[in-house]
């Protein structure tokens, strides 16, 4: 008896599902239950006398279920399946077409991405010919199809033959790994510590692998994203306390030196660390989120290199201060979703250009959204952004916000840290951080309460 395609279709379906399922269940991705606080529930009015935003802001915190996964409704799940439907009848009717032979070669290992293309590492997808200095030189033959990989590359397979038979010379990226010094706090990679550098041109808020060595994520025992922190020691990373108030010392895991949240394949792997104590500001406010910050005690140091170093922490708050960030060039980095309304987070860190905002006009700025007219902007925020199309958004939380030292165009300070906003990317509404030169003496207390101490500038 012949089953009908509809039937095929639907059998191939769930037996993806199946599978998807005990991947994530043998650990090779991740899920989690959408818990009451994430599902989407309609907004209250905030009560005529209050003047904080509770109840009407929205924390940089997404609803999402693991790595590059959301909580999906049915409708989303049955529009994929459709798609699936129409795909697969699309290869079969191509293959009809396609002439195949029967071949005996070893499998690659390696992904396809087109007719004799394969993903490989850009280091293998180069010409036969190597500068005196160790560079390769670069070659335009890379294919338009994406690999799953960041650092992966579309490449012909008759290329990489040739590579591969090349006389092996060390990459100028590990050459720097050995003679590296640590100078300090604050120091950026402009341009990133990309190996054997092929031109590959990122989008302009991507950043570049180990660009900036100060982000942390911050994640759960099995792998699932939490939120972003900024290692400022060895031992300590800042965070936002919304994002972590119910997570314990057992279930969250910092992860320094990331990049791609789906990859295990940087040039250089990250350090992972259990977590100490968990040490939230204690007068947080967990519905208006003033003292939105918490400190993170790592079980051990992580190792100084060139794609983990520390985040200078700024001074206390001063007139001079706010000057000097509001003048520097500023950045926001996170993992969380790069469209408004969306909750999908991006697999590459962003890096978000963004100015500050003075106290002043970020007020008038949120009175004239839901907040009302009578919103009053407490001392331990800061804001940032009100640029049409640049923002932080939603799985942002917890993330840096960080300027230019004065004078300095590589260094940075920690400005603040990511804690909630009105709309995301909306031009005149900035997003709303955490001060960290506000909550600078609050630091300092808890630091010397653990007996270390955190170099300058």
């Amino acid at each position: 008896m012949m089953m009908s395609p509809t039937c095929c279709f639907q059998s191939l379906f769930f037996t993806l599902l199946i599978v998807v399922q005990n991947r994530l269940t043998n650990g090779e991705a991740v899920i989690s239950v959408c818990g009451t606080e994430e599902m989407c529930v309609t907004e209250k009015l905030c009560i005529d006398s209050d003047d904080s935003g509770r109840g009407l802001i929205g924390i940089r915190i997404a609803r999402i279920c693991g790595i590059g996964l959301v909580c999906c409704d049915r409708e989303q799940l049955e529009s994929w399946n459709a798609t699936l439907t129409k795909s697969v009848g699309t290869t079969q009717r191509n293959s009809q077409t396609v002439n195949t032979t029967t071949t005996t070669e070893e499998p690659s290992g390696y992904e396809s991405c087109g007719l004799n293309m394969e993903c490989v590492p850009r280091k293998l997808c180069q010409d036969n010919v190597i500068n005196d200095d160790g560079h390769f030189i670069v070659n335009p033959r890379i294919g338009e199809t994406p690999c799953r990989r960041a650092l992966d590359r579309c490449c012909a397979i008759d290329q990489q033959d040739a590579i591969l038979k090349a006389p092996a010379n060390e990459s100028s990226y590990l050459s720097a790994l050995g003679s590296f010094k640590y100078q300090g706090c604050g120091w950026s990679n402009p341009k990133g510590l990309i190996p054997d550098q092929d031109n590959y041109e990122y989008a302009t808020d991507v950043s570049l692998f180990a660009e900036f060595p100060w982000m942390v994520a911050l994640i759960t025992g099995r792998n699932q994203y939490v939120c972003g922190g900024t290692l400022i020691h060895p031992q300590l990373v800042l965070t936002s306390a919304h994002n972590i108030k119910n997570h314990t010392v057992h279930t969250l895991v910092a992860r320094a030196g990331e990049w791609d949240l789906n990859s295990l394949d940087e040039p250089h792997e990250h350090q992972a660390r259990r977590i100490k104590q968990i040490i939230p500001h204690e007068e947080f406010d967990p519905e208006a989120f003033f003292n939105d910050i918490a400190l993170v005690v790592l079980d051990e140091p992580v190792e100084i290199k060139p794609h983990i170093q520390p985040l200078c922490l700024p001074p206390p708050e001063t007139p001079a201060l706010l000057a000097d960030l509001r003048k520097g060039q500023c950045y926001a980095t996170g993992w969380g979703s790069r469209l408004p309304g969306s909750d999908r987070n991006e697999r590459l860190l962003k890096r978000i250009d963004l100015p500050v905002v003075s106290r002043a006009e970020c007020q008038a700025q949120l009175r004239v959204t839901r907040l009302g007219r009578r919103f009053r902007l407490r001392p331990s925020f800061i804001c940032a952004g009100g640029i049409e199309g640049k923002d932080t958004c939603k799985g942002d939380g917890g993330s840096p916000l960080f300027c230019t030292l004065p004078g300095q165009s590589d260094r940075y300070q920690l400005a603040g840290i990511v804690s909630w906003g009105i709309e995301c990317a909306k031009e005149d509404v900035p997003a709303v951080y955490a001060n960290v030169p506000f909550l600078r003496t609050w630091i300092d207390e808890k630091v010397k309460s653990l007996g270390l101490k955190i170099d300058g500038p």
